[in-house]
């Protein structure tokens, strides 16, 4: 022992022990508590809050590719023949950007019913790489104006999201 210091007397083996076991049972407190504050309902709420957020990425996803495409009438053309190479020419930059599958094997165009205040409604197929896509388009004769819509089939099962409605320009 070094001069000066008074020794220090040790608690007893029983009070050691007793001062432990309190504080392990404050650790593991400690622990249930902080698990239950972020147990299933935090879980729950993140995952719900990146389910909202994928469906709206997808929905912002599927506006754009069902938006519409307009190009001009020229004098003389057969409307179902425009629509179709302008659809074609359509889809061939959608491949180009790989948001198609591709090559394009072939477009067919045909009315859909009558036409009202000159405009007339025309269901087209797109197929492509063994792909059939639907657009629907307007043939508007008064302002010489071909315009198209690819059409996105909604998700197939239980609480798959709403459909996204086809922009007025692409119906008659």
């Amino acid at each position: 022992m070094s001069p000066g210091r008074a020794p220090r007397q040790q608690l007893p083996l029983w009070a050691r022990w007793a001062a432990a076991i309190v504080v392990a049972i404050a650790v593991i407190a400690g622990v249930v508590i902080a698990v239950n504050r972020a147990g299933p309902e935090g879980v729950a709420a993140s995952e719900g809050g990146a389910e909202a957020e994928v469906s709206r990425e997808a929905d912002i996803a599927i506006s754009e590719d069902q938006a519409p495409h307009t190009t001009g009438l020229h004098p003389g053309a057969a409307p179902a023949s425009a629509l179709q190479q302008g659809i074609a020419a359509d889809v061939r930059r959608r491949i180009s950007k790989s948001l198609l599958s591709g090559p394009v094997q072939g477009v067919s165009c045909s009315t859909a019913g009558s036409a009202s205040a000159g405009r007339a409604p025309y269901h087209c197929t797109v197929r492509s790489a063994g792909i059939s896509y639907l657009f629907l388009a307007v043939v508007d004769e008064h302002n010489r104006r071909l315009t198209w819509c690819k059409v996105d089939s909604p998700p197939v099962g239980a609480g798959s999201g709403p459909e996204i409605p086809i922009s007025a320009s692409c119906k008659a």
